[in-house]
């Protein structure tokens, strides 16, 4: 063991950019990123799952006259500290290889210092070592200094300037897209690299150049209706948030998941893990780009820091966490929440992680503080301090298959047959237009038929406005939903008054609406996606206590936050009232906002 440690051969590599850390953080720790730059192979990638929880990740090139095959370790970082790559190889010149690479913040910007350490496999090559290192010196620099330019630059996170030349994508006017809309998402596509157009998230593009979600939504969807663009549909690992290979329909949709990274078998969840992306295979451009690095920390941005404890072993993590939750997750062992605040007094946090899972505190001081970990397994154990919140960068299946106008763009995107996904929550509203068995007497057959059917379209055209979409219509009686519970208020306000300005043969309409919000559950009926459950069932008895120009809804709802405080806005009167509902076992408190003037 000591001729092999003596074998070994180390290198230090120092650059200075001037550029702040975190900004550059973003493109060094991207190793897939920095290993394309770099000039490196691109990879071929297996995992071997393990009995206690997690795989062994297997990586493998061939570089002539070797086959280079590797295992490679869990990558130990601290977000925007330091990040530690460790090969073990199984095949190749070396046996091992290690890099810590280190962003420390300076006056001027950032100081990366690479530690490399080589080790042979075998005495003869150690002569060839100094050339291994040569090479690896001149790519690890070719990429820096480009991640240095772009970091400058924050070409990421600016929106790109507005533009006439709009290529293909001038089409999108048609379909009344916004031009600042067009030209960001045309020129991304014209200068982003192709692993950057592989699996599009409109949100995270529209809070990169600080355009609407909602507008950068409908670019991508009006885009793939014209042909630019293709769809996809993606379920995420809960652990990795990887994603599994992609679909093209939403009947592509099943039960019975396993994520080989993670070797965690999982459903998927529509409101949460089901996501819509776009590639721009339409326009020439790869969409499954080549790999080049099996484990980067940029790819888990959610992790805030992962180590490794030793079998019985222990260890301790420093970090500088911002106020709000975290998760402690030992892969295969346990997790535990808890919560960093300023209030706090505790500097550390303790956690023990047994044959029975995790125990752990429930909050520490944010800012500089540490956690300290101890492991009674034999095994040695990955463990991660992740982001509490799943992203809001995720266009889900159940904000997607809510806008009114995915639904007319792409009718054909529904489940499978007596395919059930459950949503964990929901918006559903109810209308009902008063009198309109007097207007069918009052005006006639054709007449009468022609106010129902515009006031359709006034709906229609509010509840797209709040994003949400008609799920059917019921006689004269819509059910629409809403992801967003607060639109779904401001939608219900405006119903009866847009629908009196209709002329109705002299007489104003009147419309009552109803709404609750709860789980439900996504299925195909008719062709399309519609929703089943208590909360509908719920969302259509409170539409029925409604009188005319009235809104009811449930007091637990109206006691939410976004809902209370814009109740608290209102010029109308609001009124609580207990009553007993038909096939509800309990007494339902019902908060009834009364006619508007």
């Amino acid at each position: 063991m000591k001729v092999r440690e003596r074998a070994c051969m180390e290198r230090r590599w120092t650059w200075e950019f001037d550029v702040p850390r975190r900004r550059l953080w973003k493109y060094v720790a991207d190793t897939d990123w920095v290993n394309r730059h770099a000039g490196l192979p691109p990879i071929e990638a297996r995992y071997e799952p393990l009995l206690d929880g997690g795989s062994r990740r297997i990586a493998r090139f061939r570089r002539t006259p070797f086959t280079i095959e590797w295992e490679e370790r869990p990558t130990v970082w601290r977000v925007p500290e330091f990040f530690e790559i460790e090969r073990r190889y199984r095949r190749g010149p070396l046996a091992r290889f290690f890099a810590r690479t280190t962003l420390e913040a300076t006056q001027r910007g950032t100081r990366v210092t690479v530690d490399v350490t080589l080790e042979p496999a075998m005495a003869g090559v150690r002569a060839f070592l100094p050339l291994i290192a040569r090479r690896g010196r001149r790519g690890a620099d070719r990429a820096f200094r480009l991640a240095a330019v772009l970091a400058a630059a924050d070409v990421r996170a600016s929106g790109p300037a507005d533009t006439t030349e709009l290529g293909a994508f001038a089409r999108l006017a048609e379909a009344d897209v916004r031009r600042d809309v067009v030209a960001a998402l045309a020129n991304h596509v014209a200068t982003a690299e192709d692993r950057e157009l592989a699996a599009m998230r409109p949100y995270e593009l529209a809070d990169r150049w600080k355009l609407s979600r909602r507008e950068t939504l409908r670019a991508f969807l009006h885009a793939t209706r014209l042909g630019l663009l293709n769809l996809s549909w993606n379920v995420l690992c809960p652990g990795c948030r990887g994603a599994t290979p992609g679909f093209d329909s939403l009947e592509g949709l099943q039960h019975g998941y396993h994520c080989d990274s993670c070797n965690l078998p999982f459903d998927p969840q529509f409101d949460r893990s089901v996501e819509v992306t776009f590639d721009a295979r339409p326009l020439g451009r790869r969409a499954e780009p080549e790999l080049f690095c099996i484990a980067s920390p940029q790819r888990s941005d959610f992790v805030h820091a992962q180590a490794v404890i030793p079998p019985r072993g222990q260890s301790r993590l420093a970090l500088d966490l911002e106020r709000g939750s975290y998760q402690l997750t030992a892969i295969g062992a346990g997790s535990a929440a808890f919560v960093a605040s300023d209030e706090e007094p505790a500097l550390a946090l303790t956690a023990a992680l047994t044959l029975h899972g995790m125990a752990a505190g429930q909050s520490i001081r944010s800012g500089a503080s540490a956690i300290e970990l101890t492991s009674e397994l034999d095994r040695e154990v990955l463990v991660r301090i992740e982001a509490g919140r799943w992203p809001d960068t995720l266009a889900t299946a159940a904000q997607v298959t809510a806008l009114e106008e995915f639904r007319q763009l792409f009718s054909s995107q529904v489940l499978a047959p007596g395919f059930e996904m459950s949503i964990q929550t929901m918006a559903v509203l109810f209308t009902d237009l008063m009198g309109s068995t007097a207007i069918y007497t009052r005006t006639g057959d054709a007449p009468a038929f022609r106010i129902v059917s515009d006031h359709f379209e006034v709906m229609r055209e509010i509840v797209s406005t709040y994003e949400g979409t008609i799920v059917k219509t019921i006689g004269d009686a819509v059910m629409a939903v809403f992801v967003d519970p607060a639109k779904c208020l401001e939608a219900a306000l405006r119903f009866d008054a847009a629908v009196g300005r209709i002329d109705a043969g002299g007489e104003p309409l009147r419309l009552r609406a109803g709404f609750h919000v709860g789980p439900c559950i996504a299925m195909r009926a008719n062709e399309r996606i519609d929703y089943f459950g208590t909360t509908i069932n719920l969302a259509s008895r409170l539409q029925a206590l409604a009188g005319g120009g009235e809104v009811t809804l449930a007091r637990t709802v109206a006691e939410s936050p976004a809902i209370a405080a814009r109740l608290r806005s209102l010029t109308t009167a609001t009124t609580l009232e207990p009553l007993e509902l038909k096939g509800f076992p309990q007494r339902i408190d019902v908060v009834r906002i009364c006619r508007q003037a």
